[in-house]
């Protein structure tokens, strides 16, 4: 098949014949003292760089390609660190891991898909199926990689990630080679070597490492907080077996189904979203029921405090993080979320504060002082005690009933996290609104949007003493909303809500006791609680 994949020009006169021995390339590797994961990172891609515009048979460039490999893959999870932790917009740090660890991944993908145009245009093919399978698999997975490195910055991946991908697969489809198992070569010294590449040693086929990036894009990691994103590529190496991809026709049933345009450079989409018929000459159908079966099986197991067997969550794993994470996988790969409210375009500026603490500060309701006479420490584990107390400029792009789409001011300070609690007030409202960061994108020149749902109109500030504990709580008490159903609830930082757990409430210079009677939902960084008041 014709390839038109993403690959840089190749130069006709180098200055310098590239090395492509892998004896001299591992010992100049391991002379080399780099102090740090971006001094690594600019040796190796300078490197492959070098490498990716020279003319080099396809064997050469497969043995050259493989002996940086492992060791790029353990710079960019250390780059990781540096920006999957990072507040939106991202300082300047983090953005320069992220730019670094893309990079490498790019460079690595251009190398392997540069090895197969060679193989594919070879006029004597005789033997070079299991090569082709090496180049597409690990093109493949570099590809991905990069896809991540966009997932966890939030920002919008270039469309020639998806066109490679599905061209990839569909070459490895012709050759009939997407099952053969290419196993992943790493360091010999595997002690040194992060836990997290032991699950991905498990997706070794070019139709798994194909459908671990479906999925991926499928979880919309936009909703997500950067961690979880890695999370569930691990958790996902377990489970990929449970997935299938077969021929487009017509179903009635669409739960767990999604349809892929090989000839596109989009991602999947549902198959209920489809405008018409698939065609049958250029779409595949993706199926994840069975997967969204297994999953259900792993979500029973975490709620009776048992770990799944099949060593998809690690034993030191928080039980609750997982619990949330597959319950939120479960309704993206089975059955796709409608919108139930309509938008509509809205210019205008509000003011932005984030976290339960300042939100409790800029309130007309706001507490300054509290419980001097009893000594009690006050904290708010979810917002730095550096946070500023002046609000950030935001402005509206649009508005539902139940959500707002805003855009960061670019003076707006940089402490946005998805899950993060938020307060917002139009220029002339009166109180301050509450809502839940959704979603985040990041473009450049630190352009942030976010989608928040709001949960309250409204706030009332108060100080919440926990049976049991020496400190007290900052907490915000939410009236019920008739109208919608919605009952009278409080928002604490994590961790504050246990089955029956009794809180002692000051506000308005009252006291109520309360207790605790059902979650109603929890981020990464706050709790939202039904209470009942005691006598």
């Amino acid at each position: 098949m014709a390839l038109n994949l993403n690959i840089p020009d190749l130069q006709d006169n180098p200055v310098f014949i590239v090395e492509t021995r892998p004896q001299k390339i591992n010992q100049a590797l391991a002379d080399l003292k780099a102090k740090n994961a971006i001094d690594m990172a600019s040796h190796l891609y300078a490197e492959l760089e070098t490498l990716n515009r020279q003319k080099v048979s396809a064997s050469h460039r497969l043995q050259a390609l493989d002996c940086y490999r492992p060791h790029l893959i353990l710079t960019a999870l250390a780059l990781a660190e540096d920006y999957s932790k990072s507040a939106l917009p991202l300082h300047d740090e983090a953005h320069l891991a992220a730019t670094t660890a893309g990079s490498l991944w790019l460079e690595l993908g251009y190398g392997y898909k540069l090895a197969l145009v060679d193989l594919q245009n070879q006029l004597f093919k005789l033997g070079s199926d299991k090569s082709s399978a090496h180049a597409i698999q690990y093109a493949m997975h570099a590809i991905a990689e990069h896809a991540l490195v966009y997932y966890q910055t939030y920002s919008i991946s270039p469309d020639h990630i998806w066109s490679d991908l599905h061209q990839l697969y569909f070459c490895a489809v012709q050759l009939g080679i997407q099952n053969i198992s290419i196993q992943h070569a790493y360091m010999a010294t595997e002690k040194n070597i992060d836990p997290n590449l032991a699950s991905a040693c498990l997706v070794t086929s070019i139709e798994n490492t194909y459908k671990h990036a479906l999925l991926m894009s499928l979880a919309e990691p936009q909703h997500l907080i950067q961690q979880d994103v890695r999370l569930i590529a691990e958790y996902l190496a377990h489970h990929i077996k449970h997935t299938q991809i077969t021929a487009a026709t017509i179903l009635n049933n669409v739960s767990g189904a999604f349809i892929i345009d090989l000839s596109s450079n989009k991602p999947p989409t549902p198959y209920s979203k489809q405008i018409g018929q698939p065609n049958p000459l250029t779409d595949i159908l993706f199926q994840t029921i069975d997967l969204v079966r297994t999953m259900h099986q792993d979500l029973s197991q975490l709620q009776s405090h048992q770990l799944p067997k099949n060593g998809s969550i690690p034993t030191d794993a928080n039980r609750d993080d997982y619990i949330e994470l597959l319950t939120y996988l479960i309704k993206h790969w089975g059955i796709t979320p409608k919108r139930i409210f309509s938008r509509s375009l809205k210019n205008g500026d509000v003011e932005l504060v984030f976290g339960i603490t300042v939100i409790q500060q800029v309130s007309d309701q706001g507490i300054t002082k509290i419980n001097d006479t009893n000594n009690h420490l006050i904290s708010d584990s979810s917002v730095p005690q550096s946070l500023p107390t002046i609000p950030s400029r935001w402005k509206t792009l649009n508005i539902s009933a139940t959500g707002i789409l805003l855009r960061r001011h670019h003076t707006a300070e940089k402490n946005i996290r998805i899950g993060g609690l938020i307060g917002v007030k139009g220029k002339d409202e009166p109180h301050w609104s509450i809502g839940i960061i959704r979603w985040a994108n990041c473009g450049t020149r630190d352009r942030l949007d976010i989608g928040v749902q709001f949960i309250a109109p409204q706030a009332q500030s108060a100080i919440a003493n926990i049976r049991g504990r020496n400190k007290d709580e900052r907490v915000l008490l939410l009236s019920e909303i008739a109208a919608v159903k919605q009952a009278a609830s409080i928002v604490a930082p994590r961790g504050t809500y246990e089955p029956a757990r009794q809180l002692t409430l000051t506000y308005n210079n009252n006291t109520k006791q309360i207790m605790l009677t059902k979650l109603l939902e929890r981020s990464h960084y706050v709790e939202r609680i039904q209470y009942s008041i005691i006598g």
